[in-house]
């Protein structure tokens, strides 16, 4: 049975382009996943000792979650880069909202800063 080594990835969702890259670094862990759980059936259904496939079922295992774990992590950095995105295009309409507030704040008390004697 061949070990697979758990890489560590990151990312940063700048663009559309990382967003692709992100998208594919999920796809590639989610392989990785299959692969580990794979083996983890056939250490299961193999004969040896059960302490040693106990051992390496364990090991399996922590390297599925800690493959499910960057998976999470990408996601999130995915989701949280959207959101920026979302934000930083929100600006511009409630700049203007702010402004339209202010002038009719500005147009209400005119009025009553002028003295009008008749």
């Amino acid at each position: 049975m061949a070990t697979m080594q758990v890489s560590s990835t990151t990312s940063s969702s700048s663009s559309a382009g990382s967003s692709r890259a992100t998208a594919s670094q999920i796809a590639q862990l989610q392989k990785q996943i299959q692969s580990l759980q794979k083996d983890l059936k056939e250490v299961a259904t193999s004969e040896g000792d059960v302490k040693v496939k106990e051992e390496k079922q364990k090991l399996l295992q922590a390297q599925i979650m800690a493959v499910q774990a960057q998976i999470e992590a990408l996601q999130r950095a995915q989701q949280q880069a959207q959101l920026q995105k979302a934000q930083a295009q929100q600006p511009e309409t409630k700049t203007e909202e702010k402004d339209s507030e202010r002038r009719s704040q500005a147009v209400s008390t005119l009025g009553s800063q002028v003295d009008t004697f008749a």
